[in-house]
């Protein structure tokens, strides 16, 4: 079958390229490039785009899914990984390569991360690639990610996905900070936050994803609360919090940190320009 007919079938485009990029094993641009698909090959991917247009995220099905141009392992008890949260990361790196330059003549002291709600973990892993670099580069960075999350079931998630990137993190059962120990320089934390009356209402997507990683609350804040009441004590001096929040709730979290005692609070802007990330310093 010529892939023009295929998706002519499925009639879903993205998608039908989605699912045989995952079956083929092959990169986007290699797809196009098929003159034949094989009968077993297309038959599979019009059973999962059957299921995909029953309002299953395609990650579910296929098992997996893309961030930061890296593969990782998605089930149903764990998000399926937006590119917005790329945003909060890129941000956690830039954070981390000025504090290693700042500490290049500290010998041997760890730079220690903490992802909380880390879900599927790939904020934590994605920032694991990183302090490996430095540390091939810049010898005595030393580094230690903890990740904790209140959800068992992510963080067999989280462990397989770091297993598969190898990447070096300590993982936590913690209803937040309830079982952390010690202080952290950076905190990156992206927590339920979407208003509970509000699940599903602009995602319908959402209403397949576990309602534990999305329910915020009546004000989608409780979460920003609860963290900003108790980070002050895990972070070392001139310490940062990076958060995710929903597009309308930069002012609240804003307002919520400084009534905390917090400082510096600056917000960023997704591809979309709307408020997604805010930094937060102690």
């Amino acid at each position: 079958m010529k892939l023009a007919q295929l998706i002519a079938q499925t009639g879903e485009h993205e998608a039908t390229i989605q699912v045989l990029c995952h079956l083929l094993e092959a990169k986007r641009t290699n797809v196009f490039l098929v003159k034949d698909i094989s009968e077993p090959i297309a038959a599979k991917t019009i059973q999962i785009i059957e299921e995909y247009k029953k309002g299953i995220p395609l990650a579910y099905l296929l098992g997996s899914t893309y961030f930061y141009n890296r593969k990782f392992v998605v089930t149903p008890d764990v998000l399926v990984p937006r590119h917005d949260t790329e945003v909060l990361v890129e941000l956690a790196e830039k954070k981390i390569i000025a504090d290693c330059l700042a500490r290049i003549d500290e010998c041997k002291s760890k730079y220690r991360i903490l992802d909380l709600c880390c879900g599927s973990g790939i904020i934590g892993i994605s920032l694991a690639y990183l302090c490996d670099w430095l540390h091939e580069r810049q010898r005595n960075h030393f580094y230690e990610i903890v990740a904790a999350d209140y959800s068992l079931a992510a963080l067999e998630v989280a462990t397989k996905n770091a297993a598969l990137h190898h990447a070096d993190i300590n993982f936590v059962h913690s209803d937040l900070f309830n079982d952390i120990r010690g202080k952290f320089h950076l905190i990156v934390c992206n927590p339920p936050y979407v208003r509970t009356t509000e699940i599903g209402v602009e995602d319908e997507w959402t209403l397949k994803e576990p309602r534990i990683a999305l329910d915020g609350g009546i004000d989608g804040l409780y979460f920003y609360r609860r963290i900003l009441a108790n980070a002050k004590q895990h972070l070392v001096p001139n310490g940062m919090i990076i958060f995710e929040i929903g597009y309308d709730q930069a002012k609240a979290v804003e307002t919520i940190a400084l009534e905390n005692g917090y400082r510096s609070v600056e917000t960023f802007k997704d591809l979309a320009n709307r408020d997604r990330v805010v930094t937060i310093r102690v």
